[in-house]
């Protein structure tokens, strides 16, 4: 029973181990790479770069705030729908609030996008504009930014 004991903890073990070294840490595909990539591709200057680390961070704060917003906003939602008392028109005005908090932060999105691209000179933004539509600094894309409505999406339909 102890030598069953101590292979099944061994086995364990080297299931966790491979699952552990599968995932990606910083600087092996996350989302930082990417923009590091791109950062090398585009050949910042000390400057360039310094500006756009402010403004991430500012943006990352934003966000921060504009991503609170909303969770509250879909517990409001969650707690109206629990207590199921609610007519037609509560129910479609704390949906519109939600959707307008989505467009607060999809357009903060593209002002920091812009933020950015106005710091590249113009060989920087010919680099920036030959990239792959929805990589570089401002934005990560569809790819990494987990199941948020995907209108592209031919399963997705407007209003799920």
């Amino acid at each position: 029973m102890n030598s069953l004991t101590k292979i099944l903890v061994a086995a364990l073990l080297l299931v966790f181990a491979t699952g552990i070294s599968a995932q990606p840490g910083p600087g092996n595909g996350g989302m930082g790479r990417g923009k590091a990539l791109m950062a090398k591709k585009l050949n910042l200057t000390a400057d360039q770069q310094k500006k756009i680390d402010e403004l991430r961070t500012e943006h990352q704060r934003k966000m921060i705030d504009l991503h609170a917003d909303i969770a509250k906003l879909q517990l409001d939602k969650k707690e109206m729908l629990k207590k199921g008392n609610y007519d037609r028109k509560t129910f479609l005005a704390l949906d519109e609030k939600i959707m307008k908090q989505r467009n607060v932060i999809e357009t903060a999105r593209a002002n920091h996008q812009m933020d950015v691209y106005e710091l590249l000179d113009a060989n920087q933004k010919e680099i920036w504009n030959s990239r792959p539509m929805g990589q570089g600094m401002g934005k990560a894309g569809k790819m990494g930014r987990g199941m948020r409505r995907n209108m592209d999406c031919p399963n997705m339909k407007p209003g799920r």
